[in-house]
């Protein structure tokens, strides 16, 4: 009898054992893990809000562009993106309306000193968005200021927007001055898309080489030579008569 109710005492004990182990096992696995582990794994999904863009570093490049508009009977209208052509190296603008390149030149002689003939030419360029009519005067003047030749006024007409035109003229007459000045007036429209131009007068240094007078010092030098060596030839003559005469007598 005793034995039998030691049996069931130890046995309540195990049993009383096991539960609490039991329980303990189930309020670790309720826990979660411990802050000590580092196998944890968080994935992020993707997000609903607006993107953003980082501001430029600084020095970078930017580009901005422009646009022009203009009311017409209270409609706006809207001309698009503005650009500004790039200007070349000997290019004048008027107005930002034309480019106007200088001058070039080409001098044809003539055996006559009072004529020749000067070649003179220049590009202009449209960068409206109209099309643009002006005119063109070419003279040359000289080394004092003088004017010593003159060329017909071309027209430039209808230059059309984005359009590049060669602008020449010939002027005779120009002589063999030696140094010149070539000038051409460009005379445009009094306003185009609303900006006023005024005349624009572009000048280039020229030389005009004096042929007939370097011809001349030529000739006066091939002359001169010629004299001395016929005087020289001459005076060699008279001296052996005179030696051999004096040897004669001896």
């Amino acid at each position: 009898m005793r034995a039998a109710l030691s049996r069931m005492i130890a046995s309540g004990a195990a049993l009383a054992f096991l539960g609490a182990l039991a329980g303990g096992g189930a309020a670790v696995a309720a826990d979660g893990p411990s802050s000590d582990d580092t196998n944890l794994t968080v994935q992020v999904g993707a997000g609903t809000g607006a993107a953003t863009t980082a501001p430029p570093a600084a020095g970078s490049a930017t580009t901005t562009k422009t646009t022009t508009t203009t009311s017409i009977n209270g409609d706006v209208v809207v001309t698009g993106p503005v650009s500004t052509p790039p200007v070349g190296d000997d290019e004048q603008s008027l107005g930002g309306i034309l480019y106007i390149s200088g001058l070039g030149t080409g001098y044809s002689p003539s055996i006559d000193p009072l004529s020749g003939d000067l070649h003179v030419h220049f590009t202009v360029r449209n960068v409206s968005s109209a099309a643009v009519d002006s005119s063109a005067r070419f003279w040359v003047s000289n080394a004092f200021g003088g004017e010593i030749g003159s060329g017909e006024t071309v027209d430039v007409a209808g230059l059309k927007p984005d359009e590049s035109r060669v602008v020449d003229a010939t002027i005779s007459g120009v002589g063999q001055w030696t140094f010149a000045t070539a000038h051409m007036t460009l005379t445009p429209p009094e306003t185009v898309d609303g900006v006023a131009l005024t005349p624009l007068t572009r000048d280039v240094f020229v030389v005009l080489p004096p042929w007939f007078l370097l011809a001349l010092g030529a000739l006066g030098g091939l002359a001169y030579a010629v004299v001395r060596l016929v005087r020289s030839g001459s005076a060699a003559r008279e001296t052996v008569p005179a030696e051999a005469l004096s040897g004669s007598t001896a």
